[in-house]
């Protein structure tokens, strides 16, 4: 969600004449008017005017404020009352957040970057020898996939944001993470480096525009994608002797994500600039419409296509359901699991996983299984939509 920084400012003054001088609340309302100037501060520089809210609590603001000011005690924390739509994979419920702003492109060191990296050095895990991240063909040596700019300008992104509260540790990994991650879809689908900008409107953020509900969202408004940070470890576990925090990186967050809200930008892109819905996705977005589009069906269209393809996951034939459905009806699942842009993002997880099966790679930043396994389809199902799929993609590829 893009704000006029006057606006904005004006909005936090307003709220902290409300409040009692010298509250808790009245010192996050100034922490947060600081990172605002902040951070408009680093976008004029780089020349980008976006202010972005992060999932980061309130309980992190007031960790800072106590830390800057030696204050003791527990203090309540105020409540959010800010809601956001955005499509992504869900997590169980987490602590309300207040969010805060953060900054586009090369930002300072900060406080938490001191605390977690104290005399040691980065440790980068994403890296393309890691066996336990990733198999696949070998990355070669001028492919930069830890440089920012570099996977930037090489598949055409718009840009990659990062949260304040990410270390420099965290903001490497995730990079080369991503680096590595575009590199193996690149190779997997078959798309042009730069088709996987879906023509220069994506955005990745890490730890910058998610909310505690969700591992990763894509924004249909933006074309962000959100990678959300692992959840912040507890103190006494940081104390632990064997304690690292590289590991947090792949035990909680968005890692293993990306597939499924790439696959929304694609589903997106297509529905809003290509053959234009209502919903604004060929899927029909947040529908929950099983039964098939008889005259849809007939069509060759990228909707066409689109509805040929969710018609053979959900179906056999008319009127008999597939395994596959049969299976999602009986693990209960929320809404959310029978949304169409839903089923089609967690079938292109598979569709990946497949593609990269058949290659012998393994990619875990990219894809992997984060729900009960009754809301995928099977990878022998998928050998079966192989075809309708590759057809699906190949017509996507012709309008990027």
């Amino acid at each position: 969600v893009f704000m006029n920084f006057t606006q904005l400012y004006g909005d936090l003054v307003k709220a902290q004449q409300d409040v009692k001088k010298g509250t808790m609340e009245y010192k996050v309302l100034d922490y947060i008017k600081a990172k605002t100037i902040h951070g408009a501060d680093l976008a004029v520089i780089h020349d980008v005017i976006n202010v972005i809210v992060d999932e980061d609590s309130v309980e992190d603001i007031i960790e800072a404020i106590k830390e800057s000011e030696g204050l003791i005690g527990k203090v309540k924390s105020p409540k959010s009352k800010t809601k956001k739509k955005s499509l992504g994979k869900v997590k169980p419920k987490a602590k309300k957040s207040l969010g805060k702003i953060v900054d586009e492109g090369e930002v300072p060191e900060g406080r938490s970057d001191q605390y977690w990296r104290g005399s040691k050095k980065p440790k980068i895990i994403f890296t393309p020898g890691n066996s336990t991240i990733r198999s696949g063909l070998e990355i070669p040596s001028s492919y930069r996939y830890d440089d920012v700019r570099f996977i930037e300008n090489h598949y055409g992104l718009r840009g990659i944001e990062f949260g304040n509260w990410l270390s420099q540790q965290d903001r490497r990994n995730y990079v080369a993470g991503l680096g590595i991650a575009l590199f193996d879809l690149y190779h997997a689908i078959g798309f042009a480096a730069k088709d996987l900008s879906i023509k220069g409107k994506i955005t990745v953020a890490f730890g910058a525009r998610g909310r505690g509900a969700m591992l990763a969202h894509f924004e249909p408004s933006t074309f962000a994608i959100n990678i959300t940070r692992y959840r912040r470890p507890e103190k006494k576990d940081t104390k632990k002797k064997n304690f690292d925090r590289t590991d947090l990186l792949i035990a909680s967050g968005g890692v293993g994500s990306y597939a499924h809200e790439f696959a929304h930008a694609l589903d997106y892109y297509g529905g809003t600039f290509v053959e234009k819905d209502s919903s604004g996705a060929l899927s029909k977005g947040q529908s929950t419409r099983l039964t098939p589009d008889k005259k849809l069906l007939n069509k060759n269209s990228l909707q066409g296509l689109m509805e040929k393809l969710l018609y053979k996951i959900l179906w056999q034939k008319e009127k008999k359901e597939s395994p596959y459905y049969a299976r999602l009806k009986k693990s209960k699942q929320t809404k959310y699991f029978f949304r169409r842009n839903e089923i089609f993002a967690r079938a292109f997880e598979v569709y990946v996983q497949y593609k990269m099966q058949t290659k012998k790679y393994k990619n875990i930043f990219l894809a992997e299984t984060k729900y009960d396994q009754g809301v995928y389809l099977s990878l022998p199902e998928m050998k079966k939509l192989e075809g309708d799929f590759d057809q699906l993609m190949n017509a996507l590829k012709r309008k990027l």
